[in-house]
């Protein structure tokens, strides 16, 4: 990962870890790629950009195939695959000024494999299962507790 992907997983994508969720504990990707589109600034997004891609269109083509319906195995299939394309598309050497076309497809792989693979890190997660679950139970019991401490010291008064 290079310090522009780097930098877009730290100052785009760290800040969703609970924006995104639903209280079932789902990982909502098209809001995360709505995001990414409104705040992200790499070389990536700026080609699809230009290229007239929008949130709305490159979610609908580009991660809903790779995403809605399907099990935990098939995403990380999916995720698995798509990191793979990615390596192989940066070995590839075309000469002078790439195609158009290579460029488009090389921009939507990159953004595709941290979006998915975000999202599956999310959903799938040990940290984020205990930040949504046990753990976040205690936070709840804690500020019960002391809410009722505050009402009996006010009743003392």
């Amino acid at each position: 990962m290079d310090a522009e992907a780097r930098a877009f997983v730290q100052d785009i994508l760290d800040e969703t870890t609970e924006m995104f969720r639903t209280p079932s504990g789902d990982f909502q990707l098209s809001a995360l790629c709505d995001h990414a589109f409104a705040e992200g600034v790499t070389r990536d997004l700026a080609w699809l950009r230009g290229r007239g891609m929008d949130s709305d269109t490159f979610y609908a083509r580009e991660l809903a195939p790779s995403w809605e319906g399907l099990t935990r195995e098939q995403r990380a299939e999916r995720v698995d695959r798509f990191i793979d394309l990615s390596r192989e598309l940066g070995r590839a050497q075309p000469g002078g000024h790439p195609p158009d076309d290579f460029l488009d497809m090389l921009a939507s792989v990159h953004l595709k494999v941290l979006l998915l693979g975000w999202a599956y890190d999310r959903t799938y997660g040990y940290i984020d299962r205990l930040m949504n679950g046990p753990l976040q139970y205690r936070i709840h019991r804690r500020r019960g507790a002391e809410r009722s401490r505050g009402r009996k010291g006010r009743a003392a008064r």
